[in-house]
Protein backbone atom coordinates (compact mmCIF):
# COMPACT_ATOMS: atom_id res chain seq x y z
CA UNK A 1 0.00 0.00 0.00
CA UNK A 2 1.51 3.51 -1.07
CA UNK A 3 1.59 6.50 1.58
CA UNK A 4 -1.18 8.57 0.15
CA UNK A 5 -3.81 5.01 0.25
CA UNK A 6 -2.10 4.17 3.56
CA UNK A 7 -2.71 7.48 5.13
CA UNK A 8 -6.34 7.81 3.27
CA UNK A 9 -7.14 4.46 4.48
CA UNK A 10 -6.20 5.51 8.17
CA UNK A 11 -7.86 8.54 7.92
CA UNK A 12 -11.28 6.81 6.86
CA UNK A 13 -10.50 4.37 10.12
CA UNK A 14 -10.21 7.49 12.59
CA UNK A 15 -13.62 8.51 11.39
CA UNK A 16 -15.66 5.61 11.22
CA UNK A 17 -14.68 4.79 15.03
CA UNK A 18 -15.68 8.23 16.12
CA UNK A 19 -12.24 8.58 17.70
CA UNK A 20 -9.24 10.37 16.91
CA UNK A 21 -5.49 9.84 17.82
CA UNK A 22 -4.63 11.69 20.96
CA UNK A 23 -7.97 12.81 21.34
CA UNK A 24 -8.99 16.49 23.58
CA UNK A 25 -7.35 15.64 27.19
CA UNK A 26 -9.22 17.47 30.12
CA UNK A 27 -7.34 18.68 33.12
CA UNK A 28 -7.48 15.55 34.81
CA UNK A 29 -6.63 13.71 32.07
CA UNK A 30 -3.29 11.11 32.51
CA UNK A 31 -0.80 13.52 30.42
CA UNK A 32 1.76 10.55 30.53
CA UNK A 33 -0.45 9.56 27.30
CA UNK A 34 0.88 12.32 25.69
CA UNK A 35 3.50 12.15 23.20
CA UNK A 36 4.83 15.10 21.13
CA UNK A 37 7.13 14.71 18.44
CA UNK A 38 9.26 17.99 17.69
CA UNK A 39 9.78 18.27 13.56
CA UNK A 40 11.25 21.36 13.78
CA UNK A 41 12.04 24.18 15.88
CA UNK A 42 13.26 27.70 15.97
CA UNK A 43 17.13 28.41 16.21
CA UNK A 44 18.72 28.04 19.25
CA UNK A 45 17.23 26.22 22.85
CA UNK A 46 13.67 26.70 22.93
CA UNK A 47 12.50 23.46 21.43
CA UNK A 48 14.42 21.81 24.00
CA UNK A 49 13.48 24.11 26.92
CA UNK A 50 10.22 23.59 25.62
CA UNK A 51 10.13 19.74 26.02
CA UNK A 52 11.85 20.34 29.41
CA UNK A 53 8.68 21.90 30.44
CA UNK A 54 6.40 19.32 29.10
CA UNK A 55 7.87 16.53 30.50
CA UNK A 56 8.08 18.07 33.95
CA UNK A 57 4.05 17.88 33.46
CA UNK A 58 4.33 13.98 32.67
CA UNK A 59 4.53 14.39 28.64
CA UNK A 60 7.06 12.69 26.58
CA UNK A 61 8.78 14.36 24.25
CA UNK A 62 11.28 13.43 21.11
CA UNK A 63 12.42 15.20 18.37
CA UNK A 64 13.05 15.04 14.70
CA UNK A 65 16.95 15.29 13.61
CA UNK A 66 17.30 16.82 10.07
CA UNK A 67 21.21 18.30 9.99
CA UNK A 68 23.86 19.08 12.30
CA UNK A 69 22.10 22.25 13.49
CA UNK A 70 19.10 20.59 14.92
CA UNK A 71 21.70 17.67 17.04
CA UNK A 72 23.50 20.80 18.33
CA UNK A 73 20.26 22.58 19.21
CA UNK A 74 18.55 19.45 20.81
CA UNK A 75 21.11 17.12 21.67
CA UNK A 76 21.66 13.13 20.66
CA UNK A 77 18.68 11.76 23.46
CA UNK A 78 15.24 11.81 23.04
CA UNK A 79 15.63 11.89 18.74
CA UNK A 80 15.10 10.29 16.08
CA UNK A 81 17.86 11.47 13.20
CA UNK A 82 16.54 11.05 9.46
CA UNK A 83 19.43 10.07 7.75
CA UNK A 84 17.50 10.59 3.54
CA UNK A 85 16.25 13.18 1.42
CA UNK A 86 12.96 15.66 1.29
CA UNK A 87 11.11 12.82 -1.03
CA UNK A 88 11.93 9.68 1.53
CA UNK A 89 11.07 11.93 4.83
CA UNK A 90 6.61 11.43 4.63
CA UNK A 91 6.64 8.35 4.36
CA UNK A 92 9.86 7.61 7.48
CA UNK A 93 8.06 10.37 9.11
CA UNK A 94 4.46 7.95 9.14
CA UNK A 95 6.48 5.07 10.43
CA UNK A 96 8.33 7.24 13.14
CA UNK A 97 4.63 8.34 14.70
CA UNK A 98 3.36 4.76 14.04
CA UNK A 99 6.12 3.10 15.47
CA UNK A 100 6.73 5.51 18.61
CA UNK A 101 2.58 6.08 19.20
CA UNK A 102 2.89 9.99 18.76
CA UNK A 103 0.27 11.81 19.72
CA UNK A 104 1.05 15.44 19.27
CA UNK A 105 3.47 17.03 16.30
CA UNK A 106 5.28 20.63 16.95
CA UNK A 107 6.36 22.40 13.78
CA UNK A 108 7.97 26.00 13.87
CA UNK A 109 6.30 27.55 10.70
CA UNK A 110 4.45 25.05 8.06
CA UNK A 111 5.49 26.02 4.68
CA UNK A 112 9.29 24.15 4.90
CA UNK A 113 8.86 21.11 3.26
CA UNK A 114 9.61 19.11 5.94
CA UNK A 115 7.29 20.61 7.51
CA UNK A 116 4.37 20.78 4.85
CA UNK A 117 4.90 16.85 4.81
CA UNK A 118 3.79 16.93 8.68
CA UNK A 119 0.88 18.97 8.33
CA UNK A 120 -0.55 16.33 5.83
CA UNK A 121 0.19 13.40 7.47
CA UNK A 122 -1.18 15.01 11.20
CA UNK A 123 -4.47 15.85 9.10
CA UNK A 124 -4.69 11.90 7.75
CA UNK A 125 -3.89 10.84 10.93
CA UNK A 126 -5.72 13.06 13.16
CA UNK A 127 -2.64 14.24 15.09
CA UNK A 128 -2.98 17.19 16.99
CA UNK A 129 -0.39 19.90 15.30
CA UNK A 130 1.24 22.93 17.37
CA UNK A 131 2.39 25.34 14.93
CA UNK A 132 4.63 28.06 16.30
CA UNK A 133 5.87 31.03 14.35
CA UNK A 134 7.19 34.47 15.61
CA UNK A 135 4.33 37.03 16.36
CA UNK A 136 1.83 38.29 14.42
CA UNK A 137 2.30 41.43 16.31
CA UNK A 138 6.04 42.16 17.12
CA UNK A 139 8.33 41.80 19.09
CA UNK A 140 6.79 40.77 22.26
CA UNK A 141 4.60 38.29 21.30
CA UNK A 142 5.26 34.46 19.58
CA UNK A 143 2.24 32.76 17.56
CA UNK A 144 0.78 29.38 18.80
CA UNK A 145 -1.95 27.93 16.05
CA UNK A 146 -3.75 24.56 15.90
CA UNK A 147 -2.82 22.81 12.38
CA UNK A 148 -1.64 26.19 10.76
CA UNK A 149 -0.48 29.94 10.78
CA UNK A 150 -0.47 33.03 8.28
CA UNK A 151 -2.36 31.82 4.82
CA UNK A 152 -3.52 28.34 6.83
CA UNK A 153 -4.42 29.87 9.68
CA UNK A 154 -8.66 28.95 11.08
CA UNK A 155 -8.67 32.35 12.37
CA UNK A 156 -12.01 33.96 11.25
CA UNK A 157 -12.21 36.25 7.69
CA UNK A 158 -15.26 38.03 8.09
CA UNK A 159 -15.86 41.27 9.64
CA UNK A 160 -18.74 40.30 11.50
CA UNK A 161 -17.05 36.55 12.73
CA UNK A 162 -14.38 39.11 14.01
CA UNK A 163 -16.39 41.23 16.17
CA UNK A 164 -17.96 37.77 17.46
CA UNK A 165 -15.18 36.77 18.49
CA UNK A 166 -13.49 39.98 19.90
CA UNK A 167 -16.79 40.87 22.41
CA UNK A 168 -15.25 38.29 25.11
CA UNK A 169 -11.61 38.71 24.53
CA UNK A 170 -10.05 41.67 26.38
CA UNK A 171 -6.55 42.60 25.12
CA UNK A 172 -3.36 42.24 27.95
CA UNK A 173 -0.60 44.67 28.37
CA UNK A 174 2.11 42.53 27.45
CA UNK A 175 5.45 41.96 29.56
CA UNK A 176 8.79 44.28 27.53
CA UNK A 177 11.85 42.52 26.81
CA UNK A 178 15.40 43.86 26.68
CA UNK A 179 16.34 43.56 22.83
CA UNK A 180 17.85 40.48 21.36
CA UNK A 181 19.42 41.21 17.93
CA UNK A 182 22.75 39.88 18.68
CA UNK A 183 21.42 36.67 20.08
CA UNK A 184 19.15 35.56 16.94
CA UNK A 185 22.72 36.62 14.97
CA UNK A 186 24.99 34.17 17.34
CA UNK A 187 22.31 31.12 17.23
CA UNK A 188 21.20 31.96 13.49
CA UNK A 189 25.32 31.52 12.92
CA UNK A 190 25.98 28.64 15.16
CA UNK A 191 23.08 26.55 13.45
CA UNK A 192 23.85 26.89 10.17
CA UNK A 193 27.77 26.00 10.91
CA UNK A 194 26.74 22.80 12.60
CA UNK A 195 24.42 22.31 9.42
CA UNK A 196 27.53 22.31 7.42
CA UNK A 197 30.10 20.45 10.39
CA UNK A 198 27.51 17.63 10.44
CA UNK A 199 27.23 17.01 6.49
CA UNK A 200 28.84 13.61 6.62
CA UNK A 201 26.22 12.63 8.79
CA UNK A 202 23.31 14.02 7.09
CA UNK A 203 24.57 14.38 3.45
CA UNK A 204 21.38 14.77 1.88
CA UNK A 205 19.56 16.96 3.68
CA UNK A 206 19.61 20.29 1.65
CA UNK A 207 18.40 24.00 2.95
CA UNK A 208 15.37 24.66 0.69
CA UNK A 209 16.96 28.32 0.45
CA UNK A 210 17.01 30.11 -3.35
CA UNK A 211 20.38 31.00 -2.10
CA UNK A 212 23.36 28.88 -0.22
CA UNK A 213 23.65 30.08 3.60
CA UNK A 214 27.44 31.24 2.69
CA UNK A 215 26.77 33.43 -0.50
CA UNK A 216 23.05 35.09 2.22
CA UNK A 217 26.19 35.88 4.57
CA UNK A 218 27.90 37.54 1.72
CA UNK A 219 25.31 39.86 1.15
CA UNK A 220 24.46 40.24 4.58
CA UNK A 221 27.91 41.42 5.80
CA UNK A 222 28.51 43.32 1.94
CA UNK A 223 25.06 45.27 2.89
CA UNK A 224 26.14 46.60 6.16
CA UNK A 225 29.44 47.79 5.10
CA UNK A 226 27.56 49.70 2.54
CA UNK A 227 25.20 50.84 5.36
CA UNK A 228 27.79 51.89 7.60
CA UNK A 229 29.60 53.89 4.69
CA UNK A 230 26.73 55.49 3.28
CA UNK A 231 24.47 55.93 5.85
CA UNK A 232 24.30 59.71 6.17
CA UNK A 233 24.46 60.28 2.41
CA UNK A 234 20.76 57.68 2.33
CA UNK A 235 18.99 58.92 5.16
CA UNK A 236 19.21 62.71 3.89
CA UNK A 237 17.77 61.19 0.37
CA UNK A 238 15.24 59.35 2.17
CA UNK A 239 14.24 62.10 3.92
CA UNK A 240 14.16 64.33 1.19
CA UNK A 241 11.79 62.15 -0.40
CA UNK A 242 9.52 61.51 2.52
CA UNK A 243 9.32 65.23 3.40
CA UNK A 244 8.38 66.05 -0.55
CA UNK A 245 4.89 67.25 -0.47
CA UNK A 246 2.25 65.12 -2.22
CA UNK A 247 1.02 61.48 -2.03
CA UNK A 248 3.77 58.65 -1.17
CA UNK A 249 3.03 55.35 -1.67
CA UNK A 250 4.72 52.39 0.30
CA UNK A 251 5.61 49.07 -0.94
CA UNK A 252 6.68 46.19 1.40
CA UNK A 253 9.22 43.90 0.08
CA UNK A 254 8.96 40.19 1.55
CA UNK A 255 12.74 38.51 2.22
CA UNK A 256 13.38 37.20 -1.42
CA UNK A 257 12.90 33.26 -1.24
CA UNK A 258 10.25 33.81 1.19
CA UNK A 259 8.10 30.88 1.32
CA UNK A 260 5.11 33.18 1.91
CA UNK A 261 5.86 34.25 -1.23
CA UNK A 262 6.36 31.31 -2.97
CA UNK A 263 3.36 29.35 -1.29
CA UNK A 264 0.77 32.07 -0.47
CA UNK A 265 0.81 34.28 -3.39
CA UNK A 266 0.48 35.08 -7.07
CA UNK A 267 4.36 35.77 -7.78
CA UNK A 268 7.16 33.13 -7.33
CA UNK A 269 9.70 36.30 -7.19
CA UNK A 270 10.44 39.47 -5.29
CA UNK A 271 11.41 40.93 -9.00
CA UNK A 272 7.88 39.58 -10.02
CA UNK A 273 5.90 41.82 -7.55
CA UNK A 274 8.17 44.54 -8.42
CA UNK A 275 6.68 44.00 -11.96
CA UNK A 276 3.51 43.89 -10.73
CA UNK A 277 2.86 47.15 -8.86
CA UNK A 278 5.34 49.27 -10.91
CA UNK A 279 3.01 48.39 -14.05
CA UNK A 280 0.08 49.00 -11.96
CA UNK A 281 1.52 52.66 -10.96
CA UNK A 282 2.28 54.06 -13.94
CA UNK A 283 -0.96 52.63 -15.66
CA UNK A 284 -3.42 54.21 -13.22
CA UNK A 285 -1.47 56.19 -10.22
CA UNK A 286 -2.10 60.29 -10.44
CA UNK A 287 0.96 62.02 -11.93
CA UNK A 288 2.17 64.03 -8.90
CA UNK A 289 2.12 60.41 -6.65
CA UNK A 290 5.32 58.74 -5.54
CA UNK A 291 6.29 54.47 -5.15
CA UNK A 292 8.68 53.74 -2.73
CA UNK A 293 9.56 50.23 -2.08
CA UNK A 294 10.95 48.94 0.94
CA UNK A 295 13.37 46.11 0.93
CA UNK A 296 12.69 43.37 3.86
CA UNK A 297 15.10 43.62 6.78
CA UNK A 298 16.52 40.54 6.69
CA UNK A 299 17.22 40.93 2.54
CA UNK A 300 20.68 39.37 2.10
CA UNK A 301 21.04 41.85 -0.81
CA UNK A 302 22.26 39.01 -3.67
CA UNK A 303 18.82 39.70 -5.96
CA UNK A 304 19.45 43.33 -6.31
CA UNK A 305 16.05 44.48 -5.51
CA UNK A 306 17.49 48.22 -6.05
CA UNK A 307 18.49 47.30 -9.28
CA UNK A 308 15.02 45.76 -10.52
CA UNK A 309 13.04 48.85 -9.33
CA UNK A 310 15.26 51.14 -11.35
CA UNK A 311 14.64 49.15 -14.62
CA UNK A 312 11.33 48.57 -14.38
CA UNK A 313 10.63 51.70 -13.36
CA UNK A 314 12.43 53.25 -16.07
CA UNK A 315 10.93 50.40 -19.11
CA UNK A 316 7.74 52.23 -17.82
CA UNK A 317 8.77 55.40 -17.94
CA UNK A 318 8.18 56.22 -14.41
CA UNK A 319 11.52 56.51 -12.99
CA UNK A 320 10.86 59.74 -11.53
CA UNK A 321 8.41 58.87 -9.49
CA UNK A 322 9.60 55.24 -8.13
CA UNK A 323 12.59 54.73 -5.88
CA UNK A 324 13.85 52.18 -3.26
CA UNK A 325 15.56 52.24 0.13
CA UNK A 326 17.12 49.34 1.85
CA UNK A 327 16.73 51.13 5.30
CA UNK A 328 14.79 53.64 6.76
CA UNK A 329 12.24 53.88 10.19
CA UNK A 330 9.42 51.57 9.40
CA UNK A 331 7.22 53.37 11.76
CA UNK A 332 8.20 56.99 10.15
CA UNK A 333 7.60 55.70 6.63
CA UNK A 334 4.06 54.21 7.82
CA UNK A 335 2.80 57.43 8.90
CA UNK A 336 4.01 59.56 5.91
CA UNK A 337 2.28 56.79 3.53
CA UNK A 338 -0.54 57.55 1.51
CA UNK A 339 -1.39 53.98 1.35
CA UNK A 340 0.63 50.58 1.86
CA UNK A 341 1.33 47.71 -0.75
CA UNK A 342 2.18 44.13 0.72
CA UNK A 343 2.27 40.52 -0.08
CA UNK A 344 1.41 39.13 3.25
CA UNK A 345 3.92 41.18 5.72
CA UNK A 346 2.75 41.46 9.20
CA UNK A 347 4.00 45.07 9.12
CA UNK A 348 0.35 45.43 7.03
CA UNK A 349 -0.89 45.59 10.10
CA UNK A 350 1.32 47.97 11.54
CA UNK A 351 0.08 50.23 8.57
CA UNK A 352 -3.56 49.43 9.21
CA UNK A 353 -3.06 50.74 13.04
CA UNK A 354 -1.88 53.70 12.14
CA UNK A 355 -5.00 54.08 9.60
CA UNK A 356 -2.87 53.87 6.62
CA UNK A 357 -5.02 52.48 3.59
CA UNK A 358 -3.53 48.89 2.70
CA UNK A 359 -3.80 46.33 0.48
CA UNK A 360 -2.51 42.54 0.02
CA UNK A 361 -1.99 40.86 -2.91
CA UNK A 362 -1.16 37.64 -1.16
CA UNK A 363 -2.88 35.50 1.02
CA UNK A 364 -3.12 37.14 4.79
CA UNK A 365 -5.04 36.78 7.77
CA UNK A 366 -5.91 40.22 8.12
CA UNK A 367 -7.20 40.95 4.80
CA UNK A 368 -10.90 41.26 5.28
CA UNK A 369 -13.19 44.06 4.08
CA UNK A 370 -12.84 46.80 6.68
CA UNK A 371 -9.46 46.08 7.25
CA UNK A 372 -7.81 46.21 3.71
CA UNK A 373 -8.49 47.47 0.34
CA UNK A 374 -10.63 45.58 -1.38
CA UNK A 375 -10.87 46.72 -5.23
CA UNK A 376 -7.93 45.66 -6.75
CA UNK A 377 -4.47 47.40 -6.87
CA UNK A 378 -6.03 49.63 -9.95
CA UNK A 379 -8.11 51.71 -8.26
CA UNK A 380 -6.14 51.62 -4.75
CA UNK A 381 -3.91 54.39 -6.46
CA UNK A 382 -6.88 56.53 -7.09
CA UNK A 383 -9.06 55.80 -4.35
CA UNK A 384 -7.46 53.53 -1.21
CA UNK A 385 -9.96 52.12 1.00
CA UNK A 386 -9.59 53.64 4.95
CA UNK A 387 -9.02 50.57 7.20
CA UNK A 388 -11.91 50.87 10.13
CA UNK A 389 -10.30 51.73 14.12
CA UNK A 390 -13.24 49.63 15.81
CA UNK A 391 -12.76 46.26 13.41
CA UNK A 392 -8.94 46.26 13.59
CA UNK A 393 -9.44 46.52 17.88
CA UNK A 394 -11.85 43.79 17.26
CA UNK A 395 -8.86 42.10 15.22
CA UNK A 396 -6.34 42.48 17.39
CA UNK A 397 -8.41 41.58 20.39
CA UNK A 398 -9.36 38.29 18.78
CA UNK A 399 -5.34 37.34 17.52
CA UNK A 400 -4.38 38.34 20.67
CA UNK A 401 -6.53 36.31 22.54
CA UNK A 402 -6.69 32.88 20.30
CA UNK A 403 -3.10 32.96 19.30
CA UNK A 404 -0.59 35.28 21.11
CA UNK A 405 1.69 34.37 23.34
CA UNK A 406 3.87 36.82 25.48
CA UNK A 407 7.57 36.11 25.01
CA UNK A 408 10.16 35.17 22.18
CA UNK A 409 11.63 32.55 20.80
CA UNK A 410 15.35 34.37 20.70
CA UNK A 411 16.09 34.83 24.43
CA UNK A 412 15.94 33.12 27.59
CA UNK A 413 14.12 35.57 28.83
CA UNK A 414 11.58 35.96 26.42
CA UNK A 415 11.59 31.60 26.54
CA UNK A 416 11.14 31.68 30.46
CA UNK A 417 7.93 34.34 30.16
CA UNK A 418 6.27 32.11 27.27
CA UNK A 419 7.10 28.67 29.03
CA UNK A 420 3.93 28.35 31.35
CA UNK A 421 1.13 29.55 28.86
CA UNK A 422 2.47 27.92 26.22
CA UNK A 423 2.51 24.87 27.93
CA UNK A 424 -0.87 24.95 29.67
CA UNK A 425 -2.26 25.49 25.86
CA UNK A 426 -0.87 22.28 24.50
CA UNK A 427 -1.49 20.14 27.38
CA UNK A 428 -5.41 21.75 27.02
CA UNK A 429 -5.56 21.05 23.45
Amino acid sequence: MGLASEMTALKHLEAGDGSRAGGPVTPTSAVRERRFLFVSGPFGPFSAQLAGRLRAEGARCDRVLLNGGDLFDWGLFHAHPYFGDSTGFASWLLATVKRTSVTDLILFGDCHPYCADARVLASALGLRTHVLELGYFRPHWITLERDGVNANSSLPRSPEAVHAAALTTPEEAPAALRPFGVTVVVRNIAYHLFSYLGWPIFPLYKFPYSHSVVMQMVGHVRGLLAHSLLRERRKTQLTRLVDTPGPLFLALLQRPGDSQLLRHSPFPTVAAFIDGVVASFARRAPAHARLLFKAHPLDHGLERCDAAVARVATMAGVADRVFFTGSGDLNRLLDRAHGVITVNSTAGLAAIARDRPTITLGAAIYDMPGLTHQSGLDMFWIHPENPEPDLYQAFRRMVMARTQINGAFESREGADLAMPELVRRMLSA
